[in-house]
């Protein structure tokens, strides 16, 4: 090792080599060459165990009570959460939370219930389940589960369709036509089946661990949907807003025929009910932006302008008595009490399997990515399955009690996390609250304008439309997160919101794919000042030595285009050019680039042209290539494809007398060739641990 004049401090590793740190910041690392077998002759990797399946049983089965009982316990947060409660530290935070969240939620479960297409008092029954139970199997204090917008949407777009399926069969059976209470009871038994089928597919993959699955889902695709979902849920409030009645359509393009419908009956416009949402709108954006959000870190609560909006509007439309004078269209009778409890609607339940299956992923990546953020601003863990079970037992148990599906709603969340919220006990005062209201309070929001409720739904879905403001941020971080969003978008707008997730999950696949394909596999070479690889353009190449990395797995996507690209840039041998048999040297004009050809003449037999093996890259002069080195170190997963072109490349190589040697294989990717007897013609002596190891082998001429 050479002497360095600077203060150094040494480090020796278990293996003798020893690594130089000098004042200078020069790193300096002196080790012995490996090959891959000498390396793993030295460094063994740990053996693991065979699988046996009766082994795991047993192992599974061998628990104590105490075991069991710690396993049941951990299905029940709450319980931890009350043994550990600190009572003077957690009460003040966990009560005022609680409360204020709970003005939000009066105002938005009647407004998505009625969303769903349903009644006010079913997104009220549908928020007080979804709240009390995930306060029980919750692990996260900030989530505020309950009516969801998208879900309210998903699910109006299910109980609609069933209901006109259960007209028209009444039609072609020659009955009279059903009645308004008719149409609601299908629709309100197919919601409560929705809930049924979401919750039983949330407790399963809670119970079989596959909360991973939440990895698959994009921050693109699920920004892209979720402002698509906001554009429907806000165009769907339009019509009260004009207070006109349009035809509900179904399937592909149904927001489009929606507002071409609503054009053509817009001289049916009432304008009370615009006045009254426009003032509604104008006042909750006022208060929202300049002063929750200009103050929020001055006050201690938001002002709960939605609760206030909703008992004023309700107030001044009784008084005035807007249905009998201006037309205006009102909440109507809200039931007191809850319902009793009853079985969901399945007979028809594959018809809209795939509508519950899309409900329960959606449920699944709302709910799971605002917990995630919560807490990591937080800091306190939360578990990724047991909030998969929670959301599911919220859904599941609300099935029986004439709910529809629930999943958390980002600015309920917002509110414990600014507030406070120290555990899932901050629930019990919000419950408290709604339990209120059905029972007591829900009677006197009667006369409230649907107007109204349409106004806030439109306000509520500011933060998601302004969404659209990411996009030029999205384009110059990456352009493919950028299609992704564009196309998820733009198909759930136009087409439909089901239709959206096929081709923003489709999208995402294909780019995936590409970006492989696309991956450019380059010739580097070592910088001639340190031991770095650097680009081999600008820097002077070894005369008969080259480098190629290859930059992504090899598999069946990318096998055929990694092969040409070490063709391109080191030499095709099954590459033949024409030139003037009169020339003197060995350099062939070509019309993209000027190369150098090593091969022998052979003369056509007319004489007049010649053919000769291509011998080097593309547009790099050199001399005759005698060692191609093959970077495998980016490489996790080659599968027969790859193992077929590593043979291909090696082998073609060899027969027209360059050594091939590999560097950097992972050890996954061995044992892929040694199950494909890729070893059987290929030297495990020319397989090195890294790049330097082929390097120093080649500069003392001891291997290469």
């Amino acid at each position: 090792m050479e002497r360095l004049t600077e203060m150094e401090h040494l480090m020796k590793t278990p293996a003798g080599d020893k690594v130089t740190f000098s004042g200078q910041g020069k790193l300096q690392l002196s080790r012995q060459v490996y090959t891959q077998d000498a390396y793993d002759r030295t460094y063994p990797a740990p053996e693991r165990p065979e699988f046996s399946i009766a082994r795991t049983i047993k192992k599974k089965c061998t628990c104590t009570a105490e075991d069991i009982l710690k396993i049941v316990l951990s299905y029940f947060p709450v319980v931890d959460f009350a043994r550990k409660y600190r009572l003077k530290e957690y009460i003040l935070g966990d009560f005022l939370a609680g409360l204020t969240v709970s003005f939000l939620h009066l105002p938005m479960a009647m407004g998505f219930g009625i969303l769903a297409s349903l009644r006010p008092i079913h997104g009220l029954y549908s928020t007080f389940f979804a709240v009390v139970v995930y306060m029980i199997f919750g692990t996260s204090p900030y989530i505020s589960n309950g009516t969801n917008a998208v879900m309210a949407l998903l699910t109006a777009t299910v109980v609609e369709r069933e209901a006109d399926a259960f007209t028209a069969a009444r039609q072609a059976a020659n009955e009279s036509m059903p009645t308004e209470d008719e149409i609601m009871e299908v629709k309100i038994g197919t919601s409560m089946a929705c809930c049924f089928v979401v919750g039983l597919i949330l407790m399963g993959m809670g119970l079989l661990k596959l909360g991973v699955i939440t990895t698959y889902l994009s921050v693109s695709f699920v920004g892209g949907f979720t402002t698509a979902a906001a554009v429907h849920i806000a165009s769907s409030q339009v019509p009260k807003v004009f207070g006109i009645k349009v035809q509900t359509f179904a399937g592909a393009g149904k927001l489009v025929r929606m507002y071409i419908d609503l054009f053509s009956k817009i001289a049916q416009t009432n304008a009370a009910e615009i006045i009254i949402a426009l003032l509604c709108m104008i006042t909750l954006l006022l208060v929202k932006i300049c002063i929750n959000e200009r103050f929020k870190d001055k006050m201690k609560m938001p002002v709960p302008i939605d609760l206030i909006v909703v008992i004023l509007g309700t107030i001044i439309s009784h008084f005035a008595n807007f249905k009998e004078v201006f037309d205006v269209k009102v909440a109507g009778e809200i039931p007191t009490g809850f319902t009793s409890p009853g079985l969901p609607r399945l007979q028809n339940v594959g018809s809209f399997a795939s509508d519950a299956f899309v409900m329960a992923i959606l449920s699944l990546a709302m709910s799971i990515s605002m917990a995630k953020l919560c807490a990591n601003k937080h800091g306190i863990p939360i578990d990724d399955n047991q909030e998969l079970f929670a959301y599911g037992a919220s859904n599941f148990v609300s099935g029986f009690f004439h709910s529809f599906p629930s999943a958390t709603a980002p600015p309920r969340t917002m509110i414990l996390s600014s507030l406070g919220a120290r555990t899932t006990l901050n629930a019990i005062p919000t419950s408290v609250f709604i339990l209120l209201v059905i029972l007591v309070i829900g009677q006197l929001f009667v006369s409230l304008p649907l107007s109204v409720l349409a106004a806030m739904i439109i306000i509520s879905m500011k933060d998601l439309l302004l969404q659209y403001r990411n996009l030029p941020r999205i384009w110059k971080i990456n352009k493919y997160d950028f299609v992704i969003w564009v196309v998820t978008n733009s198909v759930s707008i136009l087409v439909d919101l089901n239709y959206g997730i096929i081709a923003g999950v489709g999208i995402s696949i294909f780019l995936v794919i590409l970006r492989d394909q696309c991956a450019s596999g380059k010739i580097v070479t070592r910088a001639s000042n340190e031991d770095i690889l650097v680009n081999v353009r600008g820097c002077k190449q070894s005369s008969n030595l080259r480098i190629f990395k290859v930059p992504t797995n090899l598999y069946f996507a990318t096998a055929e285009r990694i092969k040409s690209q070490i063709y391109k840039h080191i030499t095709n041998p099954n590459r033949k050019i024409k030139v003037n048999p009169k020339a003197t040297d060995q350099s062939v004009d070509v019309k993209d680039s000027v190369v150098e050809s090593n091969g022998e003449a052979a003369h056509t037999e007319n004489g007049s042209t010649t053919t000769v093996e291509l011998e080097a890259s593309a547009g790099i002069k050199s001399d005759k290539i005698e060692t191609v080195l093959i970077d495998l170190s980016s490489v996790e997963y080659v599968d027969m494809a790859g193992l077929g072109v590593l043979q291909q490349v090696t082998k073609v190589y060899k027969d027209i007398g360059i050594d091939v040697f590999l560097a950097g294989i992972q050890s996954g990717v061995a044992e892929t060739l040694e199950a494909g007897d890729f070893f059987k013609t290929f030297p495990r002596s020319a397989v090195y641990y890294d790049v330097f190891d082929a390097l120093e082998a080649n500069r003392t001429h001891t291997q290469l």
